[in-house]
């Protein structure tokens, strides 16, 4: 009998075991969720503001361009007509054929 009762108290602490082991692995799952988000999150949060910034800075650029192309076809106005008949003329020659 005493071969019996070690069997059964050495089944309850591996089922202990078996309990405590569970317990931990869902904890390690759940705490692993949660880094991944907030990696997620905190790469967002690093990247946003740069990204933010250059979307100005190629929006002004964009409007300084814009003015610049604007300012030099008031300057020279007969030069941009002259161009455009150029590329005109070039452009039907080469599709023509």
């Amino acid at each position: 009998m005493s071969a019996s009762t070690n069997a059964d108290s050495d089944i309850a602490l591996f089922r202990q075991d078996l309990v405590a082991l569970k317990r931990d692995v869902a904890s390690l799952t759940e705490h692993m969720k949660g880094g991944e988000t907030t990696t997620v999150q905190t790469a967002a949060g690093e990247i946003e503001p740069p990204v933010r910034s250059l979307r100005r800075q190629a929006g002004a650029e964009g409007g300084q361009s814009n003015k610049a192309v604007s300012l030099f076809i008031e300057k020279q106005a007969f030069l941009v007509l002259s161009l455009a008949v150029a590329i005109g003329y070039i452009g039907a020659r080469v599709f023509r054929r």
